[in-house]
C-alpha cells in the first residue's frame, strides 16, 4: 500500500509521455461513460457461461457474436457487484451522485426479481458502523456458493455474514474485519465446502488471508508474506489439485500446497535484476486456463507508469514470464481492475471500457486509443510496445493487424 501512496506522489510531480495506443488488444464496444471513476471496483464475471459487468448505469451483458453490450438489469443504477439465482438478483449498489474511491462507504445490499419493477433492501442492522458521526455501510465483497446459488456471503467493514436463503436472513460469522481495499477474494473453496477464504491486507499494510475450515464459524488469520508490503488480491484454485492455490498481490505471486494454510513466494519483482522487463505491478487477477490447466495467467498494472502487464505460467504457477505489456499512460483510466478468462480470451475491465487480449496473439480488431490517435503510423512488437525503427522483414502490429514490414 505504501508503494501506491508513493506512486500518487510521483504522478503528481512528473509528467508522463502521452501514450497513443495500448497495442494488441480488442475493443468490445463497451458503452462510453458507464464504468467507474475510482468509486470502488465494479465487478465483471462469467455466470452460467455468459459474461456480465456491473457498471455505474446498471448490469450489462455481453454478446460475443455481436461484440456488444446491453443493459440486463437495474438501468441507471450504480451497481458494484451482483449475484443471480434464477430471476432473483442480489446486488450491491451505491448512490449515483457519489464519486471518489470511498463512495462504497454508502453501499446498500438489495434484492429484486427481474420481472418486477421494485427492489427491497436486505442489509442486516449490524452491517453499518459510525465514523466521524456519519453512519456508513461499507459493503466490500459479495460471494455466491458455486453449487448452492441460494447461499451468499458478504464482507462489510464490521465483519462477514452468510445467508442460506439468498439474502432473506443473514448469520453473522466474523467480527473486527479490517480492510479498505476492494481488490479481494471472498468465497468458498470450489471442492472443499467447509473451507472459506477472505483476502485483503492487515492494518500493517501487509498481505492477510482469513481462512475457515468449518463453514465460517471460526476463522484463522494468516500472514503469508510477513516481510512484504503488499495486499493479497485474488485466489486461483488448481482444478487438478484441491490443495494447490495461487494468490496475486502487489508485485508478487504466492503459492500454497496445503489448501491455503501456508504460502511461499513464486514471483517477486523486487528480487529481479531488470524490473522494467519483469515487473508485474499490482497483480489483480490470477486464473487457471480451463482448457489447459498447466497454464495460468496473471494480469497487473504498474502504479507509476500505469501500463498493463500480462504474465503467463506453463507449469501451474511455478515460474512466470511476461507475454504482453501495454504502452505507458499518465492516468488510471486503463488500469485492469477486473480481469476474467472467457472463451479463450482475457477480458480486462477498465474505466475506459472492457478490452480483450488473445494469448495466442491473434488480437487486433481495433486498437485502444487515447485522444491523440496516430495508430496508422505506429508499429508495435508482438508484446504491444512501440517500435521506432522496425526492420524490413520483421513481424509487427500496425492498426491492430499483424504485418511484415517492407
Amino acid at each position: 500500500m505504501k508503494n501506491l501512496l508513493l506512486a500518487f506522489l510521483l504522478v503528481c510531480c512528473c509528467s508522463m509521455a502521452d501514450a497513443s495506443v495500448l497495442g494488441i488488444f480488442e475493443d468490445t464496444n463497451f458503452p462510453i461513460g458507464i464504468s467507474g471513476e475510482r468509486d470502488g471496483v465494479h465487478r465483471m464475471e462469467v455466470i452460467n457461461g455468459e459474461l456480465y459487468a456491473a457498471t455505474e448505469k446498471g448490469i450489462y451483458k455481453y454478446s460475443e457474436s455481436a461484440n456488444s453490450w446491453s443493459v440486463w438489469a437495474l438501468e441507471d443504477v450504480n451497481v458494484m457487484d451482483f449475484k443471480i439465482n434464477g430471476d432473483e438478483v442480489v446486488a450491491i449498489i451505491v448512490p449515483q451522485d457519489q464519486k471518489g474511491f470511498r463512495a462504497v462507504g454508502l453501499a446498500t445490499l438489495i434484492r429484486f426479481n427481474r420481472n418486477q419493477s421494485e427492489w427491497e433492501e436486505i442489509m442486516d442492522a449490524g452491517m453499518g458502523y459510525y465514523s466521524s458521526d456519519q453512519f456508513l455501510t461499507y459493503v466490500m465483497r459479495l460471494a455466491q456458493h458455486q453449487s448452492k446459488p441460494e447461499k451468499l456471503m458478504v464482507a462489510t467493514y464490521p465483519g462477514i455474514w452468510i445467508s442460506e436463503d439468498f439474502g432473506s436472513t443473514w448469520n453473522f460469522k466474523f467480527d473486527l474485519l479490517y480492510s479498505y481495499n476492494e481488490h479481494q477474494f471472498l468465497g468458498w473453496h470450489p471442492t472443499k465446502d467447509n473451507v472459506l477464504f477472505y483476502t485483503s491486507e492487515s492494518e500493517a499494510l501487509a498481505a492477510q488471508i482469513l481462512r475457515s475450515e468449518n463453514g465460517g464459524n471460526d476463522w484463522g488469520i494468516i500472514n503469508p508474506d510477513p516481510n512484504g508490503d503488499n495486499s493479497c488480491h485474488n485466489l486461483a484454485f488448481d482444478p487438478d489439485n484441491d490443495d494447490h492455490i495461487l494468490y496475486s498481490g502487489e508485485g508478487c505471486i504466492f503459492e500454497s500446497n496445503d489448501c491455503g494454510k501456508t504460502w511461499h513466494c513464486v514471483y517477486r519483482q523486487e528480487s529481479l535484476n531488470n524490473e522494467t522487463e519483469t515487473e508485474i505491478g499490482y497483480a489483480y487477477n490470477v486464473m487457471f486456463d480451463p482448457e489447459n490447466t498447466n497454464i495460468v495467467y496473471c494480469v497487473g498494472a504498474c502504479s507509476i507508469h500505469h501500463d498493463i502487464h500480462i504474465f503467463k505460467s506453463s507449469d501451474k504457477g511455478k515460474t512466470w514470464a511476461r507475454i504482453a505489456r501495454s504502452d505507458i499512460f499518465d492516468t488510471h483510466e486503463y488500469w485492469p481492475y477486473e480481469s476474467v478468462l472467457f472463451n479463450g480470451k482475457i477480458y480486462l475491465y477498465m474505466q475506459k471500457g472492457v478490452f480483450t487480449y488473445n494469448p495466442d496473439n491473434n488480437s487486433g480488431i481495433e486498437n485502444i486509443v487515447t485522444d491523440s490517435d496516430n495508430s496508422a503510423e505506429t508499429f508495435y512488437d508482438l508484446s504491444g510496445r512501440i517500435v521506432s525503427n522496425p526492420q524490413p522483414g520483421t513481424i509487427h502490429i500496425q492498426c491492430g493487424k499483424k504485418i511484415i514490414v517492407k
